[in-house]
């Protein structure tokens, strides 16, 4: 048991140290296209799918409650399963379709190879003319080739959903710490 509490360990720490080599520049970019966003009266939308679906919530909660200092909220929505229908493919893009709009953000968490519910709201967010952030595993192709030259992936280095799901919950904080030193600090 004690070996396989370790090999967890280890290939959690070999992941974020080959995130933290990697992923610099594009977590910047993403970080710099919310803050602009903000500043412009733009919203931040979040969506995920499985056990991404938390870190979306997450998120909107640090944007709106605030990380590391206690602030005005940011516009967060995260989008969600139809209670009614929560087997409809279409739920998150029929939210998308009906509250975004041309210069609102869409960050997608995804730790799946394969969703079509975050695929259609990408969709949704392209239509609506949003740009997108989309924070992925190492084989999320379906996803990545939505994005467009304004959009950003930020690709955790790791085909493991689980390990994929604890660097978008690091990310997500990182990203929201970065969003209010930027606005409130000067960067």
């Amino acid at each position: 048991m004690q070996d396989t509490i370790k090999a967890y360990f280890s290939e959690s720490i070999q992941i974020q140290v080959a995130a933290a080599d990697t992923l610099a520049p594009s977590i910047q970019h993403a970080a710099n296209l919310m803050v602009a966003s903000l500043l412009e009266g733009r919203r931040i939308f979040s969506c995920g799918d499985g056990n991404s679906s938390f870190v979306a919530q997450h998120f909107s909660d640090l944007l709106l409650h605030g990380s590391q200092l206690e602030r005005p909220p940011f516009p967060a929505v995260t989008l969600g399963a139809n209670s009614m229908l929560p087997s409809e493919q279409c739920s998150l893009a029929r939210q998308l379709s009906a509250l975004g709009s041309a210069g609102d953000l869409l960050v997608a968490f995804v730790s799946q190879q394969q969703s079509e519910r975050v695929h259609q709201a990408m969709e949704a967010a392209l239509s609506r003319e949003m740009t997108i952030i989309a924070v992925t595993g190492d084989e999320a192709q379906e996803i990545t080739g939505l994005l467009g030259p304004t959009d950003v992936e930020v690709r955790i280095p790791s085909t493991n959903p689980s390990r994929i799901v604890e660097q978008q919950l690091f990310i997500s904080q990182l990203l929201c710490d970065l969003i209010e030193q930027e606005i409130f600090h000067g960067g």
